[in-house]
């Protein structure tokens, strides 16, 4: 019996959040927007793959996706993973699945969300409705700068400039109490469409996430990681892991794909350069952007060849010396989805920063859907998928996430968990 539908907008924040469920005892798998099987299991968490489209476009796909999944069954628990630094079409999104929601409830039940995007373990806090990011305005970071975004993060006004009705529950009113806090949320649900938290910590997220429950089971939650990691436990669901056999795995090359551009990826993937025995290849840009038949794309190809079928772990990152307009970035990870494409018989495990980057490369291998296992720390959750009739271990991070240590810590956990068996059928085959 499906017990939560989760609906995110990249792949690295879908990883994540159905990994706060499978972390807290319930079974959880991640699939791609098209993927046409079925999937059983507690949470089905979909990648909408929406963060780079219009915001109709994005609309329109989330109410197609709902509308699919909660036919049968409307009153079926749903969570809208954004990220917690509000990239993509938080409002538009929002706005579509509240439309939808309400269309199959029925009249007889008020419809709300409760919003609390923080993610305290990234730094990601929400004061006064403004996003922070390790206490400083998100309007003011890189992160919003490399997105080319200028507004104020500033969730109550967001949200009203698409006609969505808020109410701000402040952090001292997150810290009141249940008692307060629930009546206040009560009333505020009347008259209101979203209900936007304040949070600072786990535990403003673990009250939000408990008194939310007294709105009902049409409550559509929304958050990043930092929220779905507090609602099991509010929602009663099971909350000691189960122990998950890990799966036969082949001796064969991490590969790791560095596809963001921001300056915490770039220094973590600078720290496995220089502490790890791994090839380094970096690629501009702009020959991604080039025609697939040339040169300087096909020395680039080659030195991936080269390095995977020597059994080496592999580095590629884009150059960050050359300016990326934010519209043909789409493009860029598509581009390295295709050039990537032979080597999913070679790879023994992928580790991919950015949610566009981990998609397109899945795409390109014909995957559609991860198993979730776990997290290697708050933030790196890792799973496995199906590949050519053998199971690979997938590690994804967001790309600002993390400190200088974590993509070390990904080869630190592949290399023991590929050095555990002594097969190699995928260099036997090849």
């Amino acid at each position: 019996m499906r017990r939560l539908l989760i609906l995110a907008d990249d792949l690295t924040g879908a990883a994540d959040c159905a990994n706060a469920f499978a972390g807290g005892g319930l079974s959880a798998t991640v699939i791609f927007e098209d993927g046409s099987e079925d999937i059983a299991g507690d949470v089905l968490t979909i990648d909408c793959d929406t963060r780079h489209l219009a915001p109709e476009e994005a609309a329109a796909r989330v109410k197609r996706i709902t509308r699919k999944h909660i036919f049968n069954d409307p009153s079926l628990p749903i969570f809208k993973k954004v990220d917690s630094t509000l990239r993509g079409n938080v409002g538009a999104e929002l706005r579509a699945l509240l439309e939808e929601r309400r269309l199959h409830a029925g009249q007889a039940q008020r419809i709300v969300a409760v919003m609390a995007p923080a993610f305290p373990a990234g730094g990601r806090t929400t004061i006064g409705g403004y996003q922070m990011v390790h206490g400083v305005p998100l309007n003011q970071t890189e992160i919003w700068a490399n997105h080319g975004l200028s507004s104020e993060a500033y969730l109550p006004g967001m949200l009203q400039k698409i006609e969505l009705r808020t109410t701000l529950l402040t952090l001292e009113l997150v810290r009141t109490g249940c008692a307060q806090l629930s009546s206040t949320m009560q009333r505020a649900a009347l008259e209101s469409d979203v209900l936007v938290c304040d949070a600072e910590n786990d535990d403003d997220l673990k009250a939000i996430a408990e008194t939310s429950l007294v709105l009902g089971g049409g409550t559509i939650w929304v958050g990043s990681a930092g929220l779905a990691h507090q609602l099991p436990h509010a929602a009663g669901l099971p909350t000691n892991a189960r122990p998950l056999d890990l799966p036969g795995i082949s001796i064969a090359p991490i590969l790791f794909v560095v596809g963001s551009m921001s300056s915490v990826s770039r220094q973590q993937a600078i720290k496995l350069e220089r502490e790890t025995p791994v090839t380094t290849i970096r690629i501009r840009p702009s020959t991604l952007l080039n025609d697939p038949s040339a040169s300087a794309l096909a020395a680039v190809a080659a030195s991936i060849d080269d390095s995977l079928k020597s059994g080496i772990d592999t580095l590629l990152m884009l150059d960050a010396n050359e300016w990326v307009d934010v519209s043909k970035r789409r493009r860029i990870t598509d581009a390295l989805g295709q050039m990537l494409a032979p080597y999913a018989k070679i790879v023994g495990a992928l580790v991919a920063t950015g949610g566009e980057t981990a998609r397109a490369i899945l795409d390109g291998w014909r995957v559609t859907s991860l198993v979730m296992l776990g997290e290697l720390e708050r933030g790196l959750p890792y799973s496995f998928v199906r590949l050519n009739g053998r199971p690979l271990p997938v590690v994804t991070k967001a790309g600002a996430f993390g400190n200088d240590e974590s993509l070390i810590a990904c080869r630190n956990f592949l290399t023991s968990l590929l050095r555990q068996h002594d097969h190699d059928p995928v260099r036997q085959s090849s």
